[in-house]
Parts: structure tokens; C-alpha cells; sequence
């Protein structure tokens, strides 16, 4: 992931999470020679986007609904 080849073809990038700082992953793979490549921001924290989520379906005043009856959680998935 390091390596000076990688790193200069994006084949690996460097950036800010939210929640931890920085992580290195995967570059965008498709690679096409008319369309320019995209990089997008890295996975949020699981449950983070749900409110937007469900106020985009309609249900976002049932958020608190459905985190009461465990349906949606917005605190993440605990490691292990």
C-alpha cells in the first residue's frame, strides 16, 4: 500500500476519516481512458448516514421509532 508505484498511480490512497484519523485503502480500480477517475470519501462509521438516509425514503421522522426497536442503530457496530 506504501510502495512509491502504487502510491503514484492512486492505486492507493491516503486520506481523513471522520472517525479515526488517517487511513490508507484501495484506489478507485476501473480505470477508463475517457472518463477521469473520482475518488469519493472514505466508508462512514455503519448507522452514521441514517438519518439522511431515511429522511431521503420519507421515514426520517421515525428515526427515533426505529432506533428504540433496534431496527436502525446510529452507534456502530462494536469490534470482535
Amino acid at each position: 500500500m506504501h510502495d512509491p508505484y502504487v502510491s503514484a498511480h492512486e492505486l492507493s490512497l491516503t486520506r481523513e476519516h471522520d472517525e479515526i484519523g488517517l487511513v490508507t485503502t484501495c484506489g478507485p480500480v476501473p480505470r477508463l481512458s475517457r472518463t477521469p477517475i473520482r475518488v469519493g470519501r472514505p466508508a462512514p462509521k455503519p448507522g452514521s448516514d441514517a438519518p439522511e438516509i431515511l429522511s431521503e425514503i420519507g421515514l426520517g421522522d421515525h428515526l427515533e421509532a426505529l432506533i428504540e426497536a433496534g431496527v436502525v442503530r446510529v452507534d456502530g457496530v462494536a469490534a470482535g
